[in-house]
């Protein structure tokens, strides 16, 4: 790779994902002393994809992720580099409280063994199978998803087998809902948590894995990740804004906007976008960071593999219904992150984060914001209520729980018709399959929350390693001949 050639990069998708791997690739390319120019495509008029933060009569509203644990390098790299710091936000002490919803009422999750083991959240039988865990012995083939589809186990599979049904119904279905929105019966561990497979494979089991991580803290080694949920004081908008800004300050950034991608064309060793009419290139690299769906439509035609594998990624359907009361109107003292809902409680509600007790500021004084969840995989119908019948069911469902009076003061709805990608079984066979497909069209990426983890830690962690993987390629290939196309 010559220092005097500029080469083209494309990133289709201006989400978070898209945004900080152009950032990335920016900086490093500039440390590199590596010439680079890189166009990002954004369809919608606003870059950001579903990290927007909202503003209505004084309260602050995420449309999507609610913040991040403060437990990812990359993340914290970014911050910094971004110059916002001073912008992050930690979550209060109360939002360590979380409680679920059994039998109607709510219970505070006990976050030590013993307080669980006094608690009343399973059954004497469930408790006794629980500490089995310690004797079940670990599968032989963990870790093999990837390469023998047939050993993926699911969630709900993992959780019956190490810790029983009841723990199972209790605890792992809400903790699926409230991070996946899906259903623990039809994800796949390996892919949705590969740190329990690693507990597993590591230690021989759960408990051994926590017996074993303890005493790794008590000699202040490195016993695993933990983090402390954070967000920005002007909401998450605030990290994608100081991306969109870097970019479009930058000689070598372009941010296109308002402008939906219609076709990729791989021509010769280049490629060319098509987008709001225009086509747009020659690429060195094109690196798509849209939804795996739009990736399908878009990337299909240049192979059955990625229209089928991609193709095949489903994602949650999911409504947000954010309600905000004066503080008089809720009786419950909401001291607490919120509350999960076990699918054998029978609701339509996923679960309510008190957001307001979570972050300061997120509502005008004397009032209270909720956030929260219906539809998700296990109940798309839900999305088909028009926004009057949908608040109606969440407050029919709230009501006795907290004790609220009266109507909300304000309502919010936001509907996601594809929300999360679901990491069903087959989902790391599908990836190795997608890696071995992009073999074959050197100079094409794929990232974002579709493949590698959902979380915004894990869309900024993979922007750092695409970054460097581009360039990595760059560093053996020739530049793409220039033509008379749009930048």
């Amino acid at each position: 790779m010559s220092k005097n050639t500029t080469y083209k990069v494309a990133v289709v998708g201006g989400g978070v994902a898209g945004l900080a791997t152009a950032v990335n690739l920016l900086d490093q390319a500039a440390a590199a002393g590596q010439s680079l120019a890189v166009s990002v495509f954004e369809k919608e008029t606003e870059p950001g994809g579903n990290l927007r933060t909202l503003r209505r009569d004084g309260y602050q509203l995420e449309w999507g992720p609610n913040g991040f644990l403060n437990n990812e390098p990359a993340t914290l790299r970014l911050v910094t580099r971004l110059n916002l710091d001073g912008e992050l936000e930690r979550s209060s002490d109360a939002a360590r409280r979380r409680f679920l919803l059994i039998g109607g009422r709510l219970q505070e999750i006990p976050t030590s063994p013993g307080a669980f083991v006094k608690s009343g959240m399973l059954t004497p039988g469930a408790k006794i199978r629980m500490v089995g865990e310690l004797f079940v012995p670990p599968r032989r083939d963990l870790g093999q998803a990837a390469d023998k589809p047939e050993t993926d186990e699911t969630i709900a599979q993992f959780g019956t087998r190490r810790l029983g049904q009841n723990f199972t119904d209790v605890m792992l279905d809400p903790m699926v809902k409230g991070v996946f929105g899906g259903e623990a019966t039809q994800l796949s561990l390996a892919a949705a948590f590969p740190r329990m497979v690693e507990l597993e494979k590591d230690h021989g089991g759960l408990f051994k894995a926590m017996i074993a991580l303890a005493r790794k803290r008590k000699k202040k080694t490195d016993a695993g990740p933990s983090g402390t949920l954070h967000s920005f004081r002007h909401g998450m908008a605030a990290l994608i804004n100081a991306l969109a800004e870097e970019i479009r300050n930058d000689p070598r950034g372009t941010l296109i906007t308002g402008a939906p991608v219609d076709t990729v064309t791989r021509d010769g060793d280049g490629w060319s976008v098509t987008a709001d009419n225009k086509v747009r290139g020659p690429f060195d690299v094109l690196i798509h960071a849209a939804p795996a769906h739009a990736a399908a439509r878009q990337l299909g035609p240049l192979s059955e593999v990625f229209s089928t594998q991609l193709g095949r990624i489903p994602f949650a359907p999911m409504a947000v219904v954010a309600l905000g009361f004066d503080r008089s109107q809720v009786a419950h003292d909401l001291d607490g992150f919120g509350m999960l809902v076990p699918s054998r409680e029978k609701r339509d509600l996923l679960g309510a984060l008190w957001t307001s007790s979570i972050f300061t500021h997120r509502a005008p004084g004397g009032r209270v914001l909720m956030r929260c969840m219906a539809g998700g995989a296990g109940n798309p119908s839900i999305m088909d209520l028009d926004d009057t019948d949908l608040t109606n069911v969440i407050l029919g469902e709230l009501r006795p729980l907290f004790g609220i009076k009266g109507p909300p003061e304000m309502v919010q709805i936001i509907r996601h018709q594809r929300a999360i990608a679901q990491y069903v079984p087959g989902h790391l066979a599908g990836l190795k399959a997608l890696d071995h497909e992009l073999a074959k069209f050197p100079g094409l990426f794929l990232t974002g929350s579709s493949y590698k983890g959902i979380s915004v830690n894990s869309c900024l962690k993979e922007a750092e390693a695409v970054a460097e993987q581009v360039l990595g390629h760059l560093a053996g290939s020739n530049p793409v001949p220039a033509k008379e196309t749009q930048p």
